[in-house]
Formats: C-alpha cells, structure tokens, sequence
C-alpha cells in the first residue's frame, strides 16, 4: 500500500479514513485503518469483526452502487486497514444539508440508485443494517454507493433455502424499523433486509423533506410502561417502555391511519406529517407513486413490508424515474447530486 501522502477524510470510534496516493501518482485510494481494540474486547473478537466486515464489503463489490473494496493490509504501525476506492463525491448527508432544494428528479434518481445496491447485496444474502445518508457515498459525477459494511451480516449462505434471522440491534436508532423497538434480547431474532427496506425509506423522506418521518418507529402513548417480561436493561423493548413521551405521536397517528378506511396511500405522513407539517417549508406532497411505493417500505408489518424486488417493480420506479450515468443523461443534460472533494497533493 505504498503512499507519498495522506489525508484524514474521516474519523469514528472504530477506525479512521484516510486518502492515500499511491507511489506512482496515478490512483488515489481510501483507505480505512482500523483503531486497536479498547480493553473490552478480546483480540480474538476484533479479529473476527474486522475480517467480516472486509469479507462481506469484498464479495458484494462487484457493482456500481457498492463502494468497491480492493485489500486487507497491514500498515507500517502494524495496523489492519481496508483498502477501497475513492468516492470524491462527498457522503449523501452532507449533500442534503448543501442543497436542501435539490431537483426531485434528482432525489429520485438517487433513491433508486440506492435501492439498486440494496437489490444486490440481498441477492448475495447480505444484510446492510445501517442504511442512512452517512453511509451513502458519492462520485464526483454523482453514482452513490453502499459504504460502511460494519454491522453487516450473512443472512443467507449459497447453500441455504431460507434466510437466517439476524441478532443484536445496530446502526441509528432513527432508521430503525418498529420490530427493532421489540427486541428484549440479544437472542430475539429480526429480518435484516426488511430492516435495509424500511431504512431505505425513512432515508428517501429525509430527500424529499429535508427531516425524518420519526423520531423512533414506536409509540405507547404518554406515560410510564413496565418492560415486557424478559426485557433486558438497555434493550429496545425496555427504552422503548421506559420512554416518558411515550416515543414519537407522529408514528401512532401513522399507524392509526394506516389502518384507517382510506387506507395507507391516504396518511398525512405523505404531506409532511400532521405534526411535521409546519417544518416542510418546500411544501412537498408525494405523488400517487411515490405514496405506493413508500407505503410498500414503511409497512410496519416486516413480513408483509415489500422487498427490494417488489420495490423496482412498482409503477414509479419503473417508469417514473430517469435515471443518469455518473451524472449523465440521454438527452445531454446532467444530474449535479455531489459535491467535489478536494485531492490529496
């Protein structure tokens, strides 16, 4: 991995992200150095979560919305680091703050670009489990890309029939999908890639509102409620129980109308929200289409939540959205979602 120079791009509690140029000076690559392990975890357990995160990045990178991941190494300080490709685009989240008003064609060509990648690592048997705008990366032209595969899981091997149920709750608890909020347990098992579906969704309403659906995907109205049996300290169940607001009304009033003679398509949600609606100052209201298809994502059923396939075969992905070629289009003009990231000298 030999380099003439490096950048810090990135710095969390697990690893850094440096940009590096190789000896040459042809190619400037990303490179994640892994940060020792604290006192609470065993060698043996960093190990094993660092060549899983690498195994999975590296065997769904074969696509052009996953961040294609090149190497495992050590470096000179005999520290493990992955070895990926570049994206100088900048990160999704720092494009919504950038340009809140973006073109809806554009956020729709995003979106779908997203739920492509989507399609493909769970066609791998991949489970992302942390699918928010931080975690979605983009070219200078403007291709996004899965990135960040820390929490990742093998739900289904090639030999498998049926997809395993993953373990443990991770990621952003505002992307969290209503089951989550019910786990008591480590050993309480969930759907991860129904997880990826309604993650994908909530991160599409922050597009297109410029804020999130939810607070937290639950509500037990207000007041103080005993965990469930069974309910470990800290669990989801048991914060979800102990919360004195109750978790989000906004989410009650969704699932209250959800069920409603209007039906799902019908939810105020789709205008901003009966609480948010003074914060959409674009004053967005989704299409039919779009209402449809989110519908699909934001079921709070994760058994009968629509599936990335059902999601590319709805009526507005199909033929509601013109999707662009790392920022190109047919008929000449382009799409401008990114923003250029200066290169290492």
């Amino acid at each position: 991995m030999g380099a003439t120079s490096r950048k810090n791009i990135a710095s969390g509690a697990t690893a850094v992200i440096r940009l590096v140029r190789s000896l040459d000076g042809q190619k400037v690559l990303a490179v994640k150095e892994f940060k020792k392990p604290d006192r609470t975890e065993p060698e043996r357990e960093f190990l094993k979560r660092m060549h899983n995160e690498y195994c999975i990045s590296k065997s769904v990178s074969d696509h052009p919305n996953v961040v294609k991941t090149l190497d495992l190494v050590l470096d000179e300080q005999d520290h493990w680091c992955t070895v990926m490709e570049y994206c100088a685009g900048g990160d999704l989240f720092t494009l919504l703050g950038e340009r809140p008003t973006m073109p809806f064609m554009e956020q729709a060509c995003l979106f779908k670009q997203l739920v492509l990648g989507l399609q493909h690592l769970h066609s791998t048997g991949i489970a992302h489990r942390d699918v928010k705008p931080e975690n979605l990366i983009l070219t200078t032209g403007g291709t996004l890309k899965i990135a960040d595969f820390g929490v990742a899981n093998v739900v289904k091997a090639p030999f498998q029939r049926e997809a395993q149920r993953c373990k443990h709750w991770c990621g952003s608890s505002q992307f969290w999908s209503p089951e989550i909020w019910t786990l008591k347990d480590d050993n309480d098992g969930y759907d991860g890639q129904a997880l990826d579906v309604w993650s994908a969704a909530v991160t599409y309403f922050c597009m297109r509102f410029g804020y999130l659906p939810f607070t937290s995907a639950f509500y037990n109205g207000v007041g103080h409620f005993p965990a469930p049996p069974g309910a470990k300290a800290g669990s989801p169940a048991a914060v979800a129980a102990a919360a004195e607001d109750g978790g989000d009304p906004e989410y009650g009033i969704y699932c209250n109308q959800r069920e409603e003679e209007k039906g799902p398509l019908r939810c105020e949600l789709w205008d901003g929200g009966h609480h948010l609606r003074a914060n959409n100052t674009h004053n967005v209201s989704l299409s039919e289409q779009e209402r449809a298809c989110l519908a699909g994502m934001l079921d709070i059923n994760p058994v009968t939540r629509w599936t990335v396939n059902q999601v590319l075969a709805c009526e507005w992905m199909t033929n509601g959205i013109e999707m662009c070629e790392d920022g190109a289009l047919p008929n000449g003009w382009r799409h401008y979602h990114s923003i250029p990231s200066p290169i290492i000298r």
